[in-house]
């Protein structure tokens, strides 16, 4: 061969890595021109304890039109009951006008003087939403005071932000509620929008309702990484850190010790276990995954599952974010990722 040919045959090579490398583009940055969404935050919480205490009674009236079956949802979440109920109105007007409700208003307000930043997470994480999923709808925001009742609420195209569950780590409510550090530590503002995103998901493929056949340790783990990997695809810019609520340390744990991880629940045929027991303990909220070493984080697991999901999602860039939401034999999913950790 001469030279020539060979330094064209070079450069025919050099060429096709370029268009395969360029093939292999980022499946989570996606083009989202022409797609319009707007997402805006209705303040109940303000609507309520920002009314004078003499001019409750007429407003919980209002309210019940301004609001509709999203203030039953809400009253049904604070132990009110039914809006349709007499004795509601009694009850709502307490509840509303409780010292100790106004002070936590109070210093939900100074965390939280606006929602903006929240807002335009939202939008932005609807838009991917409307990518992938144009058919389905997107919900109606709305921010509360749940009395730390719930961080989420959903309910059909309904989606209740619970802003004094996101006070901060320091808050001084939390300890005395029983709430440990660990939990404290994702109850701040940043963890909000990727909550809902979450919490969003869980709703629309809920697990008791996916047809996965007997729970076991594999379809658990893989659902929530499935959760958590719709969560990175409407949120691509999230950090890792507040995408698997594990500290940098944890986070160094799981990718060190990734092979380690599976190599233990494979070994000890861990997978295919239906032990309700065993399941929650690895899939949990806990400060540390017991079977590990308290270096890790609880729920690694679903760092496990994500992990495999994202590899099955890029082995296969033909499966739509529909189709992987829909599917429900872990053991197709597990065998088309490959997943075979070091």
């Amino acid at each position: 061969m001469t030279r020539f040919a060979s330094l064209v045959t070079l450069t025919t090579a050099f060429l096709i890595l370029i268009v395969t490398a360029s093939c292999r583009r980022d499946p989570y940055k996606v083009n989202l021109t022409g797609i319009e969404v707007e997402v805006d935050i209705r303040d109940l919480a303000g609507d309520i304890f920002g009314t004078p205490p003499n001019e409750m009674a007429d407003r919980a009236e209002t309210l019940k039109q301004e609001y509709g079956s999203a203030l039953e949802t809400y009253s049904t979440v604070i132990g009110l009951g039914d809006p349709s109920d007499e004795r509601w109105k009694s009850a709502f007007i307490l509840f509303a006008t409780d010292l100790r409700n106004l002070d936590l208003y109070d210093n939900v307000k100074r965390v939280w003087p606006e929602t903006d930043g929240l807002r335009e997470e939202l939008t932005d994480a609807f838009r991917h939403y409307r990518y992938y999923f144009p058919g389905r709808i997107v919900p109606e925001v709305i921010s509360c005071i749940s009395v730390f009742n719930n961080s989420i609420i959903v309910d059909d195209s309904l989606l209740m932000v619970s802003l004094d569950r996101y006070l901060g780590a320091d808050s001084e409510y939390y300890p005395s509620l029983g709430i440990y550090s660990y939990q404290a530590r994702k109850m701040t503002p940043a963890y909000t929008a990727s909550d809902c995103i979450y919490a969003w998901a869980a709703t629309e493929w809920d697990y008791s309702l996916a047809g996965y056949g007997t729970k076991n340790l594999l379809n658990s783990m893989l659902h929530e990484g499935k959760l958590v990997y719709f969560t990175r695809r409407m949120m691509p810019s999230l950090p890792d850190t507040i995408l698997f609520g594990f500290t940098g340390e944890q986070l160094d744990f799981c990718v060190a010790g990734e092979g380690l991880m599976w190599e233990y629940l494979v070994s000890r045929d861990l997978l295919f276990s239906t032990d309700a027991f065993l399941i929650r303990k690895f899939t949990g909220e806990s400060p540390f995954t017991s079977y590990f070493t308290e270096e890790s984080p609880g729920r690694a697991v679903v760092w496990t599952g994500f992990r495999i999901i994202e590899r099955f999602m890029n082995n296969n860039p033909d499966v739509t974010m529909e189709q992987l939401m829909a599917m429900t034999d872990c053991q197709a999913i597990l065998g088309g990722a490959k997943y075979k950790p070091k």
